[in-house]
This record gives structure tokens, C-alpha cells and sequence, in this order.
């Protein structure tokens, strides 16, 4: 669904939305930074002037000038408060790579997450790669790495957009600081007013119920679609405790496309079929599919992800894919739906109720080695259209773009399906627990990718 992104103009100090703080709290837990693959040729601009100009850009992007800061005594919210430019945030990897050792180097910076109390992102440039998918000629490779208490990955992608592009940004407001005493002052005022957030909380959790019994009611007359339901563990579905590896599947964009269907119901049939002979033919299969959603305040992550069944045991394609993308629209029309709305909205109001230190307790509470009875997905896709090819890195277009979910305690493989322009890229992020043989699913994925697009033809 359309949304409108938070106020960039936003003021210079201001607590993290709940949403926000989860991320930040629990990507000590899970790691969760986002890592957003831009491709350009090689062009004529001096890199290292560019990387001064990328750092010129990045003080101008509300996203990237901010990082956060802990509230003193933990009775408030964490901040975002603006930062300058660290010159340290731009890491430039000079040493010549093929396209394999690229990705390589890329898989191997996902152990090295970014701290938000010092930057909530860093830019890993890989100039003279030489084989990267596509014409001939050297490349460089730019990989924004981003906290995702910092944006969601629509969010991550407009900030890159901002980055790389060549418009004019705004000028840079004003920035005023806070006292440790202001700082303190808020602590106080947040402790002052504890009662009155116990109170809203408990009469909030009211309204919740009430939403949630409008909400079954609806769904048990038929009016609304049900939830998606919970799927067995595979062997997909176990911590990521080995190598983590990544690979690409570009492809032009009318490659993926048919009459009738999309880009996301594309991949998600391939990747059913790919799964289906990696896992020798399971009996049932689901993906959690990432929904965009609408704008809560000044949250930056507003998303939420959804089961959509593969259908394994349907053999022929047109119908597979059929199921596919009807299950997927029934996600899309429950999730959209005013009930379903009005739920979520009294559940945020709620949590913004909820004392910090209840909630930052709330989150170390949760065991990452815990293993779940059963999963919303046996893996991930996220889906994302970056817009139009009019990115530059000295002076070079972009070829492509791709993305790379994180891993979970219960998921080791994960896909993204990111398009800029002409292209749609297909990233796969694997772990030798659950995937020993990487460049053996990368080629299941390629041949379903086939086999799809010879039944729609």
C-alpha cells in the first residue's frame, strides 16, 4: 500500500518510536543490519574525491546524519541526536576482486555490525571488480550497510536513492545540542509521569481486546481472510551457527514478468520449485513475505511480514502459481483491512505507553537458542522496487541493485528481489547449516526461474 514516509525535517533530538527501539535493543540478540548492493560501471570520476562527496551528501540525509543515544538513567527512551559525518563511516576496499570474491567479502562484513550510539551505517565501496553480471568492463561495487532501527527497507532504499542520485538536497538544519542536564531533566519527567503511562497502558489494553474480538469476528464470518497458518520445521529452519554465504540472480526485469501475474509471484513460484528439490520434495512449504505498512508517526520501520504458502504438491506451474499469488492477495486484503488496521492501532498506542525499561526488559527477555514448534515461513522473501536507474558513482550508471535478509535463530536461508530500473536482482543468503552447497541452489534457483518462465510462455 502507498505510505508516506516520515517528515525528513524532523527536530534535531527526539526519542526512537517503540518499533525503533525494539530493533535496537534486539539486534544484539539477532543481527538485523540491512545490506543494499548498488552495481555501477566504472567511471571516469577520481574515487577518492567521490568519497568526499559522498560524505558531503550523507551529512544532508536525515537517516544518515543521526545516531542514537541512550537515555542516562534507562527510564526514557533512547534518541536519535544529530551527528557529523564520521570519516571512518566510507570504507574503501582497494585491492582488485572477481565478482565471487566480491560476494565473499561482502558475507563476511555481515559479522560486523554497525553500533548506533556511534554510526548507524557504513558504505563499503569495492572498486575493480571485474566479472560482475552483465556487459563487459569493470565495475565498482557499493554496499550501504544500515542499522534497522535506522529504516526499514523501503526507508533504506529512498536513503541510498539519496546518496547515490545526483539531485540537490536540502540544506542542513541548525543543530542545537542537549545538556546532560536536559537529558536528565527528561529522565525526571519521564519517571514523573509513570502513572499516567500505567494508566493509558491498562485502559489501551481495553481497546486492544475489543479491536482483536472485532477482528476474529470478522474473520470467523468469512468477511475478512484468515491468518496465514503455521508451517513444520524443515531442514531450512535452524540456526545459522556455520559460514554465511551470499549470491546474485540478475536478470532483466521482462524475464519476470507474464500476463496476469508479478514479479513477486514470479519469484516466490521458483523459489517453490527450487525448494521443493532441495528439500526433496516437502510436503508442505510456506515463505514470510514482508508487507509494507502504513506509517506509524516518526517510526521508521513499518513493515510487517506474512505467511504466503508455496504450494509444493501442485505440479503444474500456472496453478502453482496461481495458489500463489491468490494466498498472497488474501495476505494483502487482511492485512489492509480496517479491522485489521484498527488492531494494529490500538496495539501501537498501547506500546507507546509502555515504559521504556519495561520494554527494553521485555526484549532481553527473549532466547535467541529457543527453537519454535512450528514458523510463519520456511524462509523469507522480501520484495522492493528501487526505482529508476539513475544512480551514479563516479560518474558510472548503476547496472543493478540487490538485498540481503538477515538470518534468524530458525531461518538460514533468505531471499531479496530488488529492482532498479530495467533489472530485478534475486539475492540469496544461505548458511552452511541448513545450505552446505550454495552454488548448488543458486543453479536449482536459476533452473525454476526457467522452468517458470517456459510454462507462462
Amino acid at each position: 500500500m502507498p505510505r508516506d514516509r516520515p517528515d525528513s525535517n524532523r527536530p534535531e533530538s527526539m526519542h526512537l518510536h517503540p518499533a525503533d527501539a525494539r530493533a535496537y535493543w534486539m539486534a544484539s540478540k539477532i543481527p538485523s543490519d540491512q545490506f543494499l548492493l548498488y552495481c555501477f560501471d566504472t567511471g571516469p570520476d577520481d574515487l577518492d574525491a567521490e568519497v568526499v562527496r559522498l560524505l558531503e551528501r550523507s551529512a544532508r540525509i536525515d537517516v544518515l546524519r543521526r545516531h542514537v543515544t541512550d537515555a542516562p538513567l534507562g527510564l526514557d527512551y533512547p534518541r536519535w541526536t544529530s551527528a557529523n559525518p564520521r570519516t571512518d563511516a566510507v570504507i574503501v576496499h582497494r585491492t582488485p576482486r572477481t565478482w565471487p570474491d566480491c560476494l565473499d567479502a561482502i558475507s563476511s562484513s555481515f559479522e560486523h555490525q554497525v553500533d548506533p550510539r556511534g554510526s548507524v551505517w557504513h558504505l563499503h565501496l569495492y572498486p575493480n571488480i571485474t566479472d560482475s553480471p552483465g556487459e563487459p568492463g569493470s565495475t565498482v561495487v557499493a554496499v550501504l550497510q544500515l542499522s534497522h532501527a535506522a529504516a526499514d527497507g523501503a526507508l533504506a532504499s529512498k536513503t541510498a536513492r539519496d546518496l547515490f542520485g545526483t539531485h540537490r538536497l536540502a540544506p542542513v538544519p541548525e543543530r542545537t545540542s542537549r545538556s546532560t542536564g536536559t537529558e536528565l531533566a527528561s529522565e525526571v519527567r519521564a519517571a514523573a509521569v509513570l502513572p499516567l503511562h500505567t494508566a493509558l497502558m491498562v485502559r489501551g489494553g481495553l481497546r486492544v481486546r475489543r479491536d482483536a474480538l472485532a477482528l476474529g469476528r470478522a474473520t470467523d464470518s468469512g468477511s475478512i481472510p484468515p491468518p496465514a497458518r503455521s508451517r513444520v520445521l524443515t531442514a531450512l529452519d535452524v540456526a545459522p551457527t556455520g559460514r554465511t554465504s551470499v549470491r546474485t540472480i540478475v536478470l532483466a526485469k521482462s524475464d519476470l514478468h507474464a500476463e496476469g501475474t508479478t514479479v513477486t509471484a514470479f519469484a516466490l513460484t521458483a523459489i517453490s520449485i527450487a525448494l521443493q528439490a532441495f528439500l526433496d520434495t516437502p510436503a508442505d512449504l510456506a515463505a514470510e513475505v514482508t508487507l509494507a505498512r502504513r506509517t506509524r508517526g516518526p517510526a521508521r520501520n513499518n513493515f510487517g511480514n506474512v505467511g504466503v504458502g508455496l504450494f509444493p504438491a501442485e505440479p503444474d506451474i500456472r496453478t502453482r502459481m496461481l495458489l500463489i499469488s491468490n494466498d498472497l492477495a488474501a495476505r494483502r486484503v487482511r492485512a489492509s483491512h480496517p479491522l485489521a488496521e484498527a488492531a494494529r492501532a490500538s496495539q501501537d498506542e498501547v506500546e507507546v505507553h509502555v515504559p521504556a525499561f519495561l520494554a527494553e526488559w521485555g526484549v532481553a527477555q527473549f532466547d535467541p537458542t529457543a527453537i519454535p514448534p512450528t514458523v510463519t515461513g520456511n524462509t523469507v522473501v522480501s520484495s522492493v522496487t528501487r526505482g529508476a536507474a539513475d544512480l551514479m558513482l563516479c560518474g558510472g550508471p548503476v547496472r543493478f541493485t540487490a538485498g540481503f535478509p538477515a538470518l534468524s535463530p530458525a531461518m538460514s536461508l533468505t531471499h531479496g528481489v530488488h529492482g532498479i530500473g530495467n533489472t530485478v536482482t534475486i539475492g540469496i543468503t544461505s548458511n552452511s547449516a541448513a545450505v552446505p552447497d550454495p552454488d548448488r541452489y543458486e543453479a536449482l534457483l536459476r533452473d525454476a526461474l526457467d522452468q517458470v518462465r517456459t510454462a507462462l510462455t
